[in-house]
């Protein structure tokens, strides 16, 4: 009777360190696979500012502040968006515009503005800059995303607003197609920074033209 009870203890105790080790293998396979999941991309605009193109005879001390910008639901998020056939928006989860895409657009047309003008009082909306503007670049983007991963489609309208000026707001608008070199990440990053080069490029054309 001793042997069947202490066979029986000894049955249980080895069906709980059968059970126990399942768990942990459980556990760690899980692990390993979360471990394998690709991370999180995050990219910002304005790496294609360069140095100030602006020479001493073209500085401008022109006070600007760039904007404030309107963005179609599909770029007022932190993920990447494309456009897919169909209509269909594809959001990114694992590949992301650090800070927000809205602040990254602003921070780079200013710093192209900037660069363009020579002008070191050109900030973004909202400004807390401790200088009265003089123009304002509001923006209204109407299509700003990779389409199919071919290209990247670009509808942009923006008005530019001079402080005191009797004369209503200049309007101007901006349709192009960049097509992209791949349908990577990197590619179409590379395609908004262009497009937003292109833009910097005629709003201080505009600008140029106001003053002339």
């Amino acid at each position: 009777m001793m042997m069947n009870r202490t066979c029986g203890f000894w049955g249980r105790r080895a069906m709980q360190s059968i059970l126990i080790a399942a768990l942990f293998l459980s556990v760690g396979s899980s692990v390993g696979c979360l471990g394998r999941s690709p991370g999180v991309e995050h990219f910002v605009l304005g790496s294609a500012a360069g140095e100030s193109v602006a020479t001493a005879e073209t500085r401008s001390d022109l006070a600007i502040v760039v904007g404030p910008v309107r963005l179609p639901p599909y770029l007022d998020r932190p993920q990447l968006a494309r456009l897919e056939s169909g209509g269909e928006i594809e959001l990114d989860e694992f590949t992301r515009w650090l800070g927000g895409f809205e602040d990254n657009f602003l921070r780079a047309l200013a710093l192209d503005v900037a660069s363009r003008t020579g002008s070191i009082k050109v900030t973004t909306h909202p400004s807390k800059a401790p200088f009265p503007a003089d123009v304002h670049i509001k923006l209204h983007i109407d299509d700003l995303v990779s389409v199919d991963g071919a290209a990247l489609r670009v509808r942009i309208r923006w008005a530019l607003v001079r402080a005191g000026a009797e004369s209503p707001a200049t309007l101007f608008s901006m349709e192009s197609s960049i097509p992209l070199t791949s349908s990577s990440n990197r590619s179409i990053v590379v395609a908004y920074d262009a497009a937003v080069t292109e833009l910097g490029r005629r709003i201080v054309a505009a600008l140029d033209a106001g003053e002339s």
